[in-house]
């Protein structure tokens, strides 16, 4: 697996004020003073904060939550940000908006299995094994035992066409009532618009028919038009002819189209291919070119296929397009991938989130700025790292082997040994149920 890192460099004051944008609003903060770069992707774990295999320091910065002041202490493993960093290299704000908040339809995940899908009113949410899970609702405890009516809050590389790989969902009402109660303004669903109906006041998001006919709209002065990023709310649901009732609808920033940059400005994103052609790739809603120049992990393009998880370095042509300047793959092959578990022996720390991990077993865990870190312990330490493990105590780890026979960690989770063998109880018992 190539560990190459990508290092970002001082990017235009108008990139910066399209992203300022992102998120559900702008701030008043004087940061569009600074010089900054740009990296987007799922915070790995704390200590500062991991994005795109990088610790980022978080001392002085800007927080901000669906466009709304937060704290650090607001943020959670696996959320999808935007960090903008000053000249040194610091998060001066750090902004991240939910893909969608809403009720879930359908769950397709087997009992006690971690992959599947879920139809969150429309958007097909996908899930492996590296999304982070956590549930404020008592017997949720783990993805399978989502239930259609559940309100869950996706984060994750979303094709802005109603499709979302997941690195974090988390399950935060029981039913619509209960959500309601706390979020008067509705659930919410973000994405592009298609099919658009001036006549009939509808349009699609993916599969999703929105019915915006007793919508509030929100910074639309010429209308709605086909091919803008919106955010849907919605209070009532599902109408009789399965359309969602829009109570609100917002223009937001979205893609690479909104965002612009002066020649040699650049700009790093880690998520999902949803499309190749022997020019351009693009990531998560993102289109990104490639030129002779680009550089690969694999030192072809011919590799990328749509699917895969890669992490780019692009800059910004004369033309104001994004241009790669090197792609690594983040995917695992499925011959290399590896689930451990076991009591803890020993850790070897050699900076807050590097280090190794020795089972009791004998396996050999090598931990870095990529890995996922998880507490589902007692303890239940949101902002947890490397530092806080130690001898005795009980990890699940999803990895890859490497040639000398030790693991590198995708995500690690700590967890109580009971538990996981009750959680595992439970597995063998439905498969064998099943088997019969």
């Amino acid at each position: 697996m190539n560990n190459k890192r990508f290092i970002l460099t001082g990017m235009s004051l108008s990139i910066l004020l399209g992203l300022s944008a992102c998120g559900g609003g702008s701030s008043s903060s004087d940061v569009t003073t600074l010089p900054v770069s740009v990296t987007s992707g799922p915070i790995t774990a704390f200590g500062s904060i991991y994005v795109n295999g990088t610790e980022i320091k978080t001392d002085k910065a800007r927080i901000y939550i669906e466009g709304k002041p937060a704290s650090e202490s607001d943020l959670r493993v696996g959320m999808m940000v935007d960090v903008l960093k000053d000249a040194d290299g610091a998060a001066a704000e750090v902004r991240f908006a939910d893909d969608v908040e809403a009720v879930v339809l359908e769950n397709n995940i087997p009992s006690g299995e971690t992959t599947g899908t879920l139809n969150v009113l429309g958007v097909t949410v996908t899930v492996d094994a590296d999304t982070v899970f956590e549930s404020r609702v008592t017997g949720i405890s783990d993805i399978s035992l989502i239930a259609k009516g559940n309100i869950i809050e996706v984060s994750g590389y979303s094709t802005g066409q109603g499709e979302v790989t997941a690195t974090r969902i988390e399950v935060i009402a029981a039913d619509l009532a209960e959500y309601l109660a706390a979020h008067s303004d509705g659930m919410e669903i973000k994405g592009r618009v298609n099919n658009h109906d001036p006549s009939a006041k509808t349009f699609d998001i993916g599969l999703l028919t929105v019915n915006y006919s007793g919508a509030i709209l929100d910074d639309f002065p010429e209308g709605i038009r086909n091919d803008m990023y919106v955010e849907v709310k919605s209070t009532e649901g599902l109408n009789s002819d399965n359309q969602l009732v829009a109570s609100k609808i917002e223009q937001e920033s979205k893609g690479y189209e909104d965002h612009h940059g002066d020649e040699g400005d650049e700009y790093e994103i880690s998520g999902k291919v949803t499309a190749v052609s022997d020019t351009s790739i693009t990531v998560n809603d993102e289109k990104i070119l490639m030129s002779d120049d680009t550089e690969f992990d694999d030192d072809s393009a011919e590799v990328i296929e749509v699917g895969m998880v890669v992490k780019v370095e692009a800059r910004y042509d004369s033309d104001e397009q994004l241009v790669a300047k090197e792609i690594e793959i983040k995917t695992i092959k499925a011959s290399d991938k590896a689930e451990l578990k076991g009591i803890i022996a020993s850790v070897t720390v050699e900076d807050t989130n590097i280090g190794t991990i020795t089972l009791e077993n004998g396996s050999v865990i090598h931990v870095d700025n990529d890995t996922i870190m998880k507490d589902e312990s007692m303890d239940k330490d949101y902002h947890f790292n490397l530092t806080d493990l130690s001898q005795g105590n009980y990890i699940e780890a999803h990895a890859y082997t490497n040639d000398d026979g030790s693991y590198t960690a995708r995500k690690i989770e700590r967890d109580e040994e009971n538990e996981m063998d009750s959680k595992d109880e439970m597995k063998n018992g439905n498969a064998e149920e099943d088997s019969d």
